[in-house]
């Protein structure tokens, strides 16, 4: 096969995935719609886990982590946008957290650091990155420090806590990874 016609297989495959990637985003909405009525979680990292290993079984060991890194972000691209469904979650951990913080929403700022930990050995800290782009929320700062298996995170975001990408993103971490905190708006 030459290079041309390899491209041209990665485009029909790509081309084929488009409808069952719209299908499971909807999917996505029908679950957010109910979970918004029901309170249930969006984020059971049990469930996934159990989905992941159970639909990586039959895939060649050469590509098995890849293929489980495929589903791990394709499962974080949905929550993002089940996320993006439910304001009154968004408003519950904003809430909170400012809250924890003594701090309000209405506080002038154009920036937003936050702390929050994940096991070194399960880190998602690559999905946490990936969801601030895809939220169109840029790092100014992050720092990383590992402590006895524990990754402590801190992160210098740039906008509003009433920006609606980064209510989503707040949302997301603050549901998904452990001792989330907002610790200071500031910057003008």
């Amino acid at each position: 096969m030459t290079l041309e016609e390899v491209r041209n297989e990665i485009d029909e495959i790509d081309t084929n995935m488009k409808p069952l990637f719209l299908r499971r985003m909807t999917c996505g909405k029908h679950v957010a719609e109910v979970k918004g009525q029901n309170g249930g979680d969006v984020f059971v990292l049990e469930r996934e886990l159990e989905i992941i290993e159970k639909r990586a079984t039959d895939v060649d060991p050469e590509i098995q982590e890849e293929y489980k890194t495929f589903l791990r972000h394709l499962m974080s691209l949905c929550r993002k946008y089940e996320y993006e469904l439910l304001p009154e979650m968004q408003e519950k951990v904003m809430t909170a957290a400012l809250a924890a913080a003594g701090l309000t929403a209405e506080t002038e700022h154009t920036q937003v650091k936050i702390g929050f930990t994940c096991p070194k050995e399960t880190s998602d800290l690559n999905l946490f990155v990936n969801m601030t782009k895809l939220n169109g929320i840029q790092i100014d700062a992050m720092n990383l420090m590992t402590e006895n298996g524990i990754q402590k995170v801190t992160m210098t975001l740039d906008g509003k806590i009433t920006d609606a990408g980064m209510r989503c993103l707040l949302c997301q971490i603050g549901k998904e990874a452990e001792e989330f905190r907002i610790l200071e708006l500031f910057g003008i």
